[in-house]
């Protein structure tokens, strides 16, 4: 059997690498003269040329780039027999580390998973995501019974795929106690000691305070702080932590008795501390911690434990394995201690017991368990292999790319247009591009995890914010020094804004953000009775529903006027639609797909049947005008195709793709049928060059997009429009991907 484990790995430090390393060494050993059965390492980082890995890495994974998921894929289908998954969400890409779905998509061989992390209060995004791995998954190993619990119960997965086996201890060969005791310098003292990485959830300034008590009756005692402040403080904080706790061990007059030891250490040398040491502390501020990687160990040495009751420790400590204290309850932890210091006796049966326990998690053990566990998943018939995308092949996507997004924004807003690829002062500002560059980098937020985009959001929000007037409508375009360009207002641009604010109010990550978005919105919603046109009338309508969303004041406030939106395209339809023409009116124009996108949001808030079954109609119709033998050929913007007239298609524009591509989506959200997802991707396909002149409007130099596609090829300009246009598609393929395993 080839075993391939998917996961971080040494020399890179991180807790799932340690476990993977020392499972797949104990798996080695007890198969050790046994050719059937070999392993190795696919590693993920987010860095991985900076490691060199040992010879048992055969492939090696870049978290932030989706193709190298699907290249994996490949490697492993290739290459083993089984894959074992270590999941932690941190170590992969994407929203809730949803990029290793790309890679099972294409998995063609038995899976396994161990959950590292359980969480009781998911979000809908990990509990998506998990839920897609054991789908997949023919076992899915877990560490505590309470994690049992939760995978069954919460994230409804089958209890028989479900086993428990426990954290791993190494097993090293080492002197006794007292004279590992004498080579740490341990003798003569009570030594208490805590290991990991320093940040505030710790609570070790929970034992520092509880020590004066402690050192009153037993001046001896020494408390070793073993382990680097972790790498994510630092880089908020520095060594803030640290020093506060020196700071507070002053304050409390036992500097003498704390000892800061600042090392990364190996295995052998945290069991040496943990066996030699007097009490090993864990001192967690809360209960939400299902594994601890040093507890198995401490317990695995026979160590006496004292500690939080989080849920890890409540299950390992049972039947006197351990004592427990309450959360930060210093005074508490100090009669425990006091306690177990007057009675020796009572202190040897713990640590027997532990002892005891401990015997049953050497990694030779655990390595037998699962591999008795993979042994009978070969024998099985694997799960139903998950559809490969569902027609979404999303290795053709281009990475991420805002080098033109950044050179289009400045400290303004969005520029509207270009030259060829340079930023075209003359023209300006307009509202439409900055509110729907706010929509794009919303969502590409959900992506984009390790970027920083909240300036491009300030950004965008404060030239909505500057443009609206008095009376709550909005001015449309700016000049690049600032002066107004006098037009008529576009009921187009101010539905566009609604949608940007709507969608603000639920996405946004400060509290300012959304504040200033629902003020707006309120402000401007006197305008909304005043609609005349479609696009206006349908832009403003998506906007309203996102801003209603689930909230019962805020639908109470604009229900009516959703309602009074939905019926007039309703209305309008069904005075244009003769069976073969069924269409809002009778011509076909621009940015088609919104009008049925818009009905869609109206059912999705209000339930109406009306409006889905004219949605349904009305984006039937639409692709069979557009979506021709797997191509998506939009109506041409030279002259509008009218009921009965001749239909032009050229010059074919990108805000067609975004809307038609919204639009489906919309509808798989609704009807769970994948048909949609296949007319979304071959819709997508055509900014990359499966289109009526076979060239990508894509620029994957720059992350652009050209402003149109014309008889000749493309027109070269590369203006805001067409770039947000690609993005927002590009996003919502992706929300499409993942949507397919909720």
């Amino acid at each position: 059997m080839r075993i391939a484990f998917i996961a971080t790995y040494p020399p890179e430090k991180c807790g799932i690498g340690t476990f993977t390393h020392n499972l797949r060494n104990a798996i080695e050993m007890v198969t050790e003269g046994n050719d059937t059965y070999t392993t190795s390492i696919v590693a993920v980082s987010s860095s991985p040329s900076e490691f060199k890995y040992p010879k048992e890495v055969k492939f090696k994974v870049n978290k932030n780039k989706p193709k190298h998921y699907v290249e994996a894929a490949k490697y492993l289908n290739e290459n083993a027999d089984i894959c074992f998954l270590q999941h932690e969400f941190g170590i992969f890409g994407g929203e809730n580390g949803n990029y290793i779905l790309m890679l099972l998509s294409k998995l063609k061989i038995p899976l396994v998973v161990t959950f590292h992390t359980v969480l009781n209060k998911p979000s809908k995004g990990q509990i998506s995501v998990m839920s897609a791995i054991s789908r997949r998954a023919s076992r899915v190993f877990v560490m505590s019974d309470l994690a049992v619990d939760f995978l069954e119960h919460i994230y409804k997965v089958d209890r028989e795929k479900i086993v428990k086996i426990e954290h791993g201890v190494p097993v090293f060969h080492m002197p006794s106690r007292d004279l590992l005791r004498r080579k740490l310098g341990f003798e003569g003292k009570r030594v208490l000691f805590t290991f990991g990485l320093l940040s505030r959830n710790k609570g070790l300034e929970v034992v520092i305070n509880a020590l004066p008590k402690v050192v009153k009756k037993y001046p001896d005692v020494q408390y070793v702080i073993l382990g680097k402040t972790h790498p994510n403080v630092v880089k908020e904080s520095g060594e803030e932590y640290r020093n506060y706790l020196k700071l507070l061990a002053q304050k409390r007059g036992v500097e003498k008795h704390v000892v800061f030891d600042d090392r990364y250490v190996t295995d052998e040398e945290l069991i040496q501390m943990l066996k030699a040491c007097d009490v090993y502390i864990t001192p967690y501020m809360n209960e939400e911690q299902i594994t601890s990687g040093t507890l198995s160990y401490a317990i695995g040495v026979g160590a006496l434990v004292v500690s939080t009751p989080y849920w890890h420790a409540k299950e390992l400590l049972d039947e006197q394995r351990g004592v427990l204290f309450p959360f930060n309850n210093s005074d508490s932890l100090a009669e425990r201690l006091i306690e177990l210091f007057d009675d020796p006796e009572k202190a040897d049966r713990i640590r027997e017991a532990a002892s005891l326990y401990g015997m049953q998690l050497s990694w030779p053990k655990i390595a037998q368990r699962y591999l008795t566990s993979l042994d009978n998943v070969m024998k099985e018939s694997p799960p139903e292999i998950l559809l490969e995308g569902n027609h979404i092949d999303i290795s053709v996507m281009p990475e991420f790319n805002f080098k033109h997004l950044r050179k289009l924004t400045d400290d303004t807003g969005i520029l509207q247009h270009t030259k060829y690829d340079v930023p075209n002062l003359k023209e300006g500002y307009c509202i439409d591009d900055n509110s729907r560059a706010l929509i794009m980098v919303l969502m590409a937020r959900k992506f984009i995890k390790e970027a920083d985009l909240s300036h491009y959001v300030t950004k965008y929000l404060s030239f909505i914010h500057y443009l609206q007037k008095d009376d709550g409508s909005f001015h449309n375009m700016l000049k690049y020094n600032y002066g107004y360009i006098p037009e008529k207002d576009s009921e187009d641009a101010f539905g566009r804004t609604i949608w940007a604010l709507g969608t603000l109010v639920w996405e946004a990550q400060s509290d300012g953000h959304r504040q200033l978005a629902i003020e707006m919105t309120e402000k401007a919603l006197p305008v909304v009775d005043t609609l005349k046109s479609l696009r206006g009338k349908g832009n403003t309508l998506i906007g309203l529903c996102r801003y209603a969303g689930n909230d019962d004041k805020r639908m109470k406030a604009v229900k009516d006027k959703i309602v009074k939106l939905a019926d007039d395209l309703v209305d309008a339809f069904k005075n244009n639609d003769s069976g073969s023409w069924r269409w809002f009116e009778d011509i076909l124009t621009y940015d088609n797909g919104i009008l049925p996108l818009a009905l869609l949001n109206a059912f999705n808030v209000t339930g109406e049947r009306r409006y889905i079954d004219v949605a349904v109609k009305s984006m039937n119709f639409l692709e069979k005008q557009t979506l021709i033998n797997g191509i998506f050929i939009p109506v041409g913007n030279k002259e509008w195709y009218k009921k009965g007239g001749k239909r032009y298609d050229y010059d074919q524009q990108p805000v067609e793709v975004m809307s038609m591509v919204l639009a489906y989506l919309q509808l798989f959200r609704i009807t769970g049928d994948d048909s949609y997802l296949g007319s979304l991707f071959r819709t997508y396909l055509w900014f990359l060059g499966n289109n009526t002149n076979h060239v990508s409007l894509y620029d994957h130099k720059t992350g652009a997009c050209y402003d149109a596609l014309t008889p000749k090829g493309v027109n070269e300009n590369q203006g805001a429009e067409s770039l947000i246009a690609y993005w927002i598609s590009h996003f919502t393929v992706l929300e499409a991907y993942y949507l397919q395993y909720s």
